[in-house]
């Protein structure tokens, strides 16, 4: 029992000194700066390109993707970044404009409201680009 006991604390010990250096990252809303390509009508069934364009912080953020929330009728749209932290290698970027395409393929008719995230006013409050856009059939 007692060598049970020795080998179990041996293997913790072991466990937690774990030798990864694997670098940590997390994931950032990073504001939208231009939207174009937004069609004056979308068409049930036919998949649209809209072009999405925001500026990279630095050389450890990296285009992950869009987070779309549904507020009822509103679409808000938001550019996430994946960010590598550790990395002595990241600078700053000042003007590093970088353009995504937002995929659109509408499945009914109606009206389909964007709002891009485009960053906080002042007092907090989200700002947004917003298109309000027909669908027909």
């Amino acid at each position: 029992m007692k060598k049970i006991s020795i080998l179990s604390i041996i293997f913790l010990l072991l466990i937690g000194c774990s030798t990864d250096d694997a670098p940590f990252f997390f994931f950032e809303v990073t504001p939208v700066n231009v939207v174009s390509d937004v069609p004056d009508v979308f068409v049930v069934g036919q998949t649209d390109t809209i072009q999405v364009t925001y500026r990279r912080p630095s050389t450890c953020h990296a285009f992950n993707g869009f987070d779309i929330t549904n507020d009822g009728d509103i679409r808000e749209i938001a550019v996430i970044t994946k960010v590598v932290e550790g990395r002595a290698t990241c600078s700053d970027l000042e003007n590093d404009l970088r353009t995504a395409p937002l995929v659109i393929t509408p499945e009914a008719a109606g009206q389909l409201n964007l709002s891009f995230f485009t960053g906080n006013n002042e007092i907090g409050d989200p700002t947004f680009i917003t298109f309000n856009v027909p669908i027909v059939e």
